[in-house]
Parts: C-alpha cells; structure tokens; sequence
C-alpha cells in the first residue's frame, strides 16, 4: 500500500509540476513533494520493523533527496528535522528492543546528518555554478553587444577550423558576404595564413598586417588586419579586426609612380633603373644591359627649339618601347640616355631588336613628318653571375661600347 501510494504521489507531482495551467508555484510544489517523500520513507520503514526490521527504505530516500532536488538548506533542514523526528517516535512505539532501538536512532540520524551535508554540498555547487552561468551569459551578451556595435569590421572565428562564429554588420558589408562561413577566404595564400598562425601560437595577438583581399572578382582591396587569440564559448578563436587602407595605398601606389616614372616620357626613371639594376646583381641574374644615346638632341634643341627636342626624346622612346618584351626594362638615364635591361635574351636577339627600332626610326624618317633625322647610337655589355663589378662599371662599359658605334657612325663608317 505505501509503495502503490508512493507512485500515485510521483505521477501526481509530475503532473502538477508539468501543468501550465497550475497556480502554486514551483518551488512548493517540489517542497510538498520533498516532505511526503520523506514521510513514505519514514513509514515504510516502521512498518518494515514488523517484517525485516532494516531502515533501507528511509535511508534510501534521505540520501536521494539530498543528491536529486536542489532545495534550500534551510527548508531541506527543517523537513529532514520533523520527519526524523516523526521517524524516530514511530520507531520507538513499534521497536521494544531498547538497544536494538538505540543502535537504529544512532544509523539513521548520522545518515539524516550525512544526507543533510550532501544536500547543502549539491545546492552551494548549484548554486555557484548557476551564479557562473548567470555571469557568463551576461558576459556573453556585453561580448556580443560591442562586437555588434564596434564600428570596425569584426570577425571572430575559430582556430582549429576557421569557423566563423560571429561577424558583425560591419563586416558583412565590407566583405560582401550573406552567410557566415569559413574564415580562410581572409588570407591571401596558404602561405599567409601559416606564417600568422605560427605567430599567434607565439605571441597570442598580431597587429597591422598589412594584405590584399580579393573581395569579388571584380572588387580588390587592401586592409590592415589585427588578429588576436581569445576563448569563447569554450573554443580558443580568432578575432579579426579590419580596416581599409585601399584609399591610402592607391595614394601610396601613385606617389610611388610618380617618384619612380621620368615626366616626359612616361618610363622608368634613372633613381627606379638604377635600384632595379641593384637588384638582379644581388639576385644573381644575368642580363644584357643596353646603353642608348640619342643622336643629334643637341642640334634639334639649338635649330628647332627644345620642344621639338623634346618630342624627339619622346618619338625615340616610344619606337623603343614598342618592340619592347614584358620581361625587357627600359629607363631613361637622363637627358638622350636610355637604359635597356634584357633578362632571359642572348645577344643575338638584342641585336635583332635592335635592328627593328632602326627599321621603325628609317620608316618615319622617309616619311618627311619631322624636319630633322632620328636615330640613335647604342652599345651592350653581358652581365653574368660572379663578375665583381658594380652597377657603374657595368653602365661605364655599355656607354664605352656606345661611344665605339656613335664615332664609326661620325666617321661615316656606319649609317
């Protein structure tokens, strides 16, 4: 009958606790629930010192009350305290053995005391671990809240597999993204992304990094990147702040243009040549450098003017420039001088290239469009790795062997 009453109790709790439409609150009806509980047990067990005169099933339930409802100590106290009471008045009226009753009273109240400390153990670790929860959620929503509301674009993914987990307005738009997705697509090459991992790692953060995102295939921007290692929602993740510096290096680009291009003709200048000379003999390369002289210049200058001067420079460098390869390098070394870097090019093939410029600078000079001849004298010199020489001495010799062709042409020795 005690066991048929315990389990109508339960469905009825069950019931009661899970019906929307009930008034009582919760927490007494988990309370009331505790209490007849505890009264159940209590019973049974008297009633079983007619039978097999153990407490198991009082004992039993002390310590799943402790372990499985997280009451308040004061109230779990207080129903530990009246029924433990009734227990023992009910086992002191059904037991006539003094010791038998003593050794029982003794049992059951180190358990009720053991129950009791589990009881105020589970609720003090409920309790802070619902404090914590509390906490982390209200951390969560500032976290979200200023991600959302920082006017930079932020995206914040996860490390083990570049998960984006949270992206801003900002962010969205500045990438032109619909979706969250993964997060490689914010390194420019697989390389990139290695070398900032393995900063990371180290230091844990990586300010201004500076790289070229190709947002759409028709859309391409530059962006100062800042990356940091934060955990979050127990992942370690990335945060990635962006900024756009696409204005700033297309004025970067344009400053550099115009430091690096000669005015009249549109070409490299002697400071830009000269690096990019510099360059191949620190990088071991071989070329053929051409060293060009225009013929005359000073003649046109003194008889047509400088304007028309000019225009000879600029007609002399455009013929050039289009028989010109993407690998050939032409810069204008000041005044009627020209620099031509061939890489990958023999001797031979100069000389042919050579020898369609003259054609182009024969054409126009049969054509009577200017009223002065054009040409221009030229002289080479082979770079190849190992030659101790200096950017000079290569220019020093080119103009030597320049020289050797500009006086067999004044001696009419070539036309």
């Amino acid at each position: 009958m005690v066991h048929i009453s315990g389990m109508l109790i339960s469905l009825i709790f069950v019931w009661i606790y899970r019906s929307k439409e009930s008034r009582v609150s919760k927490s007494m009806i988990v309370n009331s629930f505790v209490l007849l509980y505890l009264i159940i047990g209590a019973v049974s067990s008297i009633n079983s010192q007619l039978f097999t005169k153990n407490l198991y099933a009082y004992i039993i339930i002390l310590l799943a009350v402790a372990a499985i409802f997280p009451l308040n100590p004061r109230n779990i106290l207080i129903h530990y305290g009246a029924v433990h009471i009734f227990f023992l008045l009910g086992l002191n009226w059904m037991e006539s053995n003094h010791y038998l009753f003593l050794s029982m009273l003794i049992n059951s109240t180190g358990t009720a005391v053991i129950a009791y400390t589990i009881a105020l153990a589970f609720y003090t670790f409920r309790k802070r671990d619902f404090i914590n929860k509390q906490r982390l959620s209200k951390s969560k929503e500032s976290f979200r809240s200023l991600f959302n509301m920082n006017p930079k674009p932020l995206i914040l993914m996860k490390l083990a597999d570049f998960e984006i987990v949270l992206m801003n307005k900002q962010a969205i738009e500045y990438y032109q993204l619909n979706d969250l997705r993964n997060g490689s697509f914010l390194f420019s090459n697989e390389e990139e992304k290695q070398e900032i991992l393995s900063r990371l790692e180290r230091e844990s953060r990586m300010k201004n990094h500076i790289t070229r995102q190709q947002i759409t295939p028709d859309l391409e921007k530059w962006s100062l990147l800042n990356f940091e290692l934060i955990e979050y929602l127990d992942h370690t993740c990335v945060l990635i702040d962006t900024t756009d510096i696409t204005a700033i290096k297309e004025k970067e680009a344009e400053l550099v243009k115009h430091a690096s291009i000669d005015v009249l003709t549109g070409v490299r200048n002697r400071r830009s040549g000269m690096e990019f000379i510099q360059e191949q003999l620190e990088a071991s390369n071989e070329f053929i450098l051409m060293f060009i002289d225009i013929n005359n210049l000073k003649i046109v200058n003194d008889t047509y003017g400088h304007s028309s001067g000019d225009e000879l420079i600029k007609i002399c460098c455009e013929l050039i420039h289009k028989h010109l390869s993407k690998k050939d390098h032409l810069f204008r070394l000041g005044g009627d001088e020209f620099i031509i870097i061939f890489l990958n090019k023999q001797q031979e093939e100069v000389q042919q290239f050579w020898a369609r410029v003259e054609q182009d600078f024969d054409i126009l000079n049969h054509s009577g469009v200017n009223p002065y001849q054009i040409s221009a004298s030229h002289g080479l010199h082979h770079y190849k790795p190992g030659t101790l020489l200096t950017v000079d001495d290569i220019l020093e010799q080119a103009d030597q062997e320049m020289y050797k062709v500009k006086s067999l042409r004044k001696d009419g020795i070539l036309a």
